[in-house]
C-alpha cells in the first residue's frame, strides 16, 4: 500500500490561546484471507477505501509450510502467524499515513469446495474468526469496528475491494465516521451488531469479566432455557439513545453468542407520542415537570391509539413476538399500553415490567390528586396486569399500590467490553480528544486545552440533570481556586456532555437553554473554559472524555441508577455527586467520590477543590474507585439476572398449560441476585 496522505493541521485561535486541532483522515480497510494449497502459503490483500472509493491494494503472502508439516499447537501458531503480520502491516500503515482506520471489511468468501489437508480440514478464516479471533481483537486492541462481509469474486484483491465496500454502507455519514447504523428489521426487532455482521467480542471476552462461580451459574440457565425452548422478547421505544438501549445492545450481543432464542423490539417512533410520554411521564412522576402539565384525555387517547397501532401493525401476527415468546419483558413506561393486547393475544404469556426511571412514590402518596398521582394511575392500568415489577433498588421508586410481593430489585448495568468501556490506546485517546473539540467549535466555539485538567458530566440534557447546578458548583470551585492564586494557565475547564434520543425532545431545548445560561455575565469569566456539546452515537469519544477527566460530576436532582457513575468509577475517577436516586447506593462517601445534599452547589465545589488540591486523597480514591467496582453492575451479571426471571416464569408458564391455574413468584421485595443464589446456592 504506497497511497500517501498528507494531512495539514487546522488551526484555531480563541482569544486565550491557539490550539492544534487537525485530524487523521479517516480511512477504511478490506481484507481477504485465502490458502494456496500448491505452495503451502496463505495469501492476503489488504484494500484501502476513503469511504468514497478505493486508494489503493496490496497483495501478499505468507509461508505458513513448517507450521502445516507439523502435528501439535497448529492451530495456535496458524493464527499467531497470520494476525501478526496482517496487525503489523495495519499498524504501520495508520501510523506512516497519518490515518485513523475506522473499520475492517474481513472478506467470508464461500468458495463451493474448501481445500483440504490444511489444519485437519479447517479453511483459513474459520480460524480467525474463531475465539479469541481476528475481529475481536481489530476491535478491542485497534479500535477497528470489524465487519464480517460475504464476497464474491476471483481475484482476492477484488473480494478486498468488495468487503470494504459493502462495510462503508452501514456506517453512517455522520462525523467522526466510525458509526454503524442501527439496524431495525421485520417487525421492528432490532438487529444487534447488523445481525452479527459486526463482530465485536467473542464468548470468551465476557467469560473473563466475571469470577467462574458466576459464569458457571449462567452456563447452567442457558443449558435450562435451551432444553425448555424459551423464547423471550424485550420491548422498549428506541433502539438508540439511552440507558435501556445501552444495556439491551449488550445482552443480545451476548445472548446470540450463548445461542438464545431472546429478541429486542422497538416501537414505531412517533414525535407526538414522544413529547406525551417525556414530558408529561417521565418528567411528571421524576417530579422535574412544570406545575401546571397535566396529562389529557386527548394525550391519554393518542396513547391508547399508538400502542394498538404498533401491536396490529407489527406484532400481533400468528408468528410474530407476541404470540411466540413465553416471556415479555417490557422496557420502559412508554410501551405499557401494549400489555393489554398481549394478554388477550397470548393469555398464557408472562409479562415482566422493568421500571427504569426515579417514580416520586412521595408525591403520588401525598397528593393523590396530583399530576404524578393522575399519570402514575393511568399507567398502573397497564402495568398491574404484568406479573412481575422490576424496579432499581430504592424503595421511594416503588409507589405504594405495587404489591411488594410481586417486586424484584435490578440496578442498571454498563458493557465492559463496548466502545463506551474498552481499553484505548493513546493514540486513539488523543484522537477522539480532537474528534470533540471539532464538534465543540462547531456547537458552542470552545476549543477545550487537553492540556490542562478538567471536570466532566455526561447525561442527556435533561430537566432532571442540574445541568444550570454543574455551571453554578464549577463557578464556585474555579473562584475558589482564582483566591488561592492558581495561575489562568492551569485552571480547569468543564465539558457538559451528552448524547441525544428520538424519544426525547427535552434535548435541544435544555441544550439551548445551558448555551444562554451561560452568556450571562456573572459567568463571563469561566465562558470560554466551558463546553457544551451534543455527541454524536460514537461510544468511543464518550469513553475517551470521561477516561482522561480529573473528576466526574453526576448533579442530577432526580436519577435512577447512573450507569455513568459506575463507568467513571470502572476508570478510577472519582465522581462527586448529590444524593439523588440509586447514586448513594453506587457512590462510597470520602471514599470513591463525594456526596453532596441536593442543590448544595457551595459543599460540590468545595469537594473539587479538594480533589484538585490533594493529590495523595485523590490517587487513594482513584484507586478505590476501580478496586471495589463488582460485576454486578456489568453485562455478564445483568443478563445472568433476566435469564434466570425468564428461565423461571417460562417454567410456571408451562405449570399453568397443564394444570391451568396462576402461578404466582414471589419476589418479596429481593435483589434478583438474591433469588438466583439461593436457588444454586451460591455464595455471591
Amino acid at each position: 500500500m504506497t497511497h500517501m496522505t498528507i494531512k495539514m493541521p487546522l488551526i484555531y485561535a480563541t482569544n486565550k490561546r491557539t490550539i492544534e486541532v487537525g485530524l487523521p483522515q479517516a480511512i477504511y480497510l478490506g481484507l481477504e484471507i485465502d490458502y494456496n494449497g500448491e505452495t503451502d502459503e496463505v495469501e492476503y490483500s489488504i484494500c484501502t477505501n476513503d469511504g468514497n472509493y478505493s486508494l489503493d491494494f496490496e497483495v501478499s503472502s505468507i509461508d505458513v509450510s513448517d507450521i502445516t508439516k507439523r502435528e501439535s499447537h497448529k492451530d495456535v501458531e496458524y493464527i499467531e502467524r497470520i494476525t501478526t503480520v496482517i496487525f503489523e502491516k495495519i499498524r504501520n500503515y495508520a501510523l506512516t499515513q497519518n490515518c485513523k482506520i475506522h473499520a475492517i471489511g474481513l472478506g467470508a468468501h464461500i468458495k463451493k469446495r474448501e481445500p483440504t489437508g490444511l489444519l485437519n480440514g479447517r479453511n483459513a478464516k474459520s480460524l480467525l474468526f474463531e475465539a479469541p479471533g481476528l475481529a475481536s481483537r481489530l476491535w478491542l486492541e485497534y479500535d477497528i469496528l470489524p465487519f464480517i462481509i460475504g464476497t464474491r469474486g476471483k481475484g482476492i484483491d477484488e473480494r478486498a475491494s468488495s468487503a470494504i465496500r459493502k462495510a462503508v454502507i452501514w456506517l453512517c455519514p455522520q462525523f467522526p465516521g466510525s458509526i454503524p447504523r442501527v439496524s431495525v428489521g421485520f417487525r421492528h426487532e432490532v438487529e444487534v451488531d447488523l445481525n452479527g455482521m459486526i463482530k465485536l467480542v467473542d464468548l470468551v471476552h465476557y467469560e473473563n469479566t466475571v469470577c467462574p462461580e458466576t459464569w458457571t451459574i449462567l452456563s447452567k440457565i442457558v443449558g435450562q432455557l435451551k432444553s425448555k425452548r424459551v423464547k423471550a422478547s424485550f420491548f422498549n421505544a428506541t433502539p438508540q439513545g439511552g440507558g435501556v438501549a445501552l444495556m439491551r445492545h449488550a445482552l443480545i450481543r451476548l445472548c446470540r453468542l450463548l445461542k438464545l432464542d431472546i429478541h429486542w423490539f422497538v416501537a414505531k417512533p412517533k414525535p407526538e407520542i414522544f413529547d406525551i410520554t417525556k414530558r408529561k411521564f417521565h418528567n411528571i412522576l421524576q417530579g422535574v415537570g412544570p406545575s401546571d402539565t397535566r396529562l389529557t384525555q386527548d394525550d391519554k387517547n393518542a396513547f391508547l391509539s399508538w400502542s394498538e397501532n404498533n401491536v396490529e401493525r407489527f406484532w400481533s401476527d400468528q408468528d410474530g413476538p407476541i404470540k411466540t415468546s413465553d416471556v415479555v419483558i417490557i422496557d420502559d413506561p412508554q410501551v405499557c399500553g401494549i400489555i393489554p393486547h398481549i394478554k388477550r393475544l397470548n393469555p398464557t404469556c408472562k409479562i415482566i415490567y422493568r421500571s427504569h426511571i426515579e417514580i416520586c412514590a412521595d408525591l403520588i402518596r401525598n397528593d393523590p390528586n396530583g399530576p404524578q398521582a393522575e399519570v402514575w394511575d393511568f399507567l398502573w392500568g397497564f402495568i398491574s396486569q404484568a406479573d412481575l415489577f422490576v424496579s432499581h433498588p430504592i424503595a421511594n421508586f416503588v409507589p405504594d399500590n405495587v404489591p411488594r410481593e410481586k417486586v424484584v430489585l435490578l440496578p442498571a448495568s454498563t458493557d465492559p467490553l463496548d466502545g463506551l468501556n474498552k481499553e484505548l490506546s493513546q493514540t486513539d485517546l488523543n484522537y477522539y480528544k480532537m474528534v470533540y473539540n471539532r464538534l465543540s467549535i462547531d456547537q458552542c466555539g470552545v476549543v477545550i486545552d487537553f492540556n490542562r485538567s478538567y471536570v466532566i458530566q455526561i447525561a442527556r440534557f435533561d430537566p432532571s440533570k442540574g445541568i444550570p447546578l454543574v455551571i453554578e458548583s464549577f463557578k464556585i470551585f474555579r473562584d475558589k481556586l482564582k483566591k488561592e492564586g492558581w495561575p489562568s494557565e492551569k485552571m480547569p475547564s468543564l465539558i457538559i456532555c451528552g448524547a441525544s434520543s428520538i424519544d426525547d425532545p427535552d434535548g435541544s431545548p435544555i441544550h439551548e437553554q445551558t448555551c444562554t445560561l451561560l452568556s450571562h455575565s456573572q459567568y463571563a469569566d469561566i465562558a470560554d473554559d466551558v463546553s457544551v456539546v451534543r455527541l454524536p452515537a460514537c461510544d468511543q469519544i464518550f469513553n475517551a472524555m470521561l477516561r482522561c477527566a480529573r473528576v466526574v460530576l453526576q448533579l442530577s436532582t432526580r436519577e435512577g441508577f447512573e450507569v455513568k457513575v459506575t463507568e467513571a468509577l470502572a476508570k478510577g475517577i472519582p465522581v462527586v455527586a448529590f444524593k439523588a436516586g440509586g447514586i448513594p447506593l453506587q457512590i462510597k462517601h470520602e471514599k470513591t467520590g463525594f456526596l453532596a445534599n441536593i442543590g448544595d452547589t457551595a459543599q460540590v465545589a468545595n469537594y473539587l477543590f479538594t480533589l484538585f488540591t490533594n493529590d495523595e486523597l485523590y490517587n487513594n480514591m482513584s484507586f478505590l474507585a476501580r478496586s471495589n467496582l463488582n460485576e454486578d453492575y456489568f453485562t455478564v451479571f445483568q443478563t445472568l439476572n433476566w435469564l434466570y426471571l425468564i428461565d423461571t416464569f417460562a417454567s410456571i408458564r408451562k405449570k399453568n398449560l397443564k394444570n391451568n391455574n396462576d402461578g404466582v413468584v414471589v419476589g418479596n421485595y429481593k435483589w434478583v441476585k438474591e433469588l438466583w443464589a439461593n436457588q444454586h446456592g451460591s455464595h455471591l
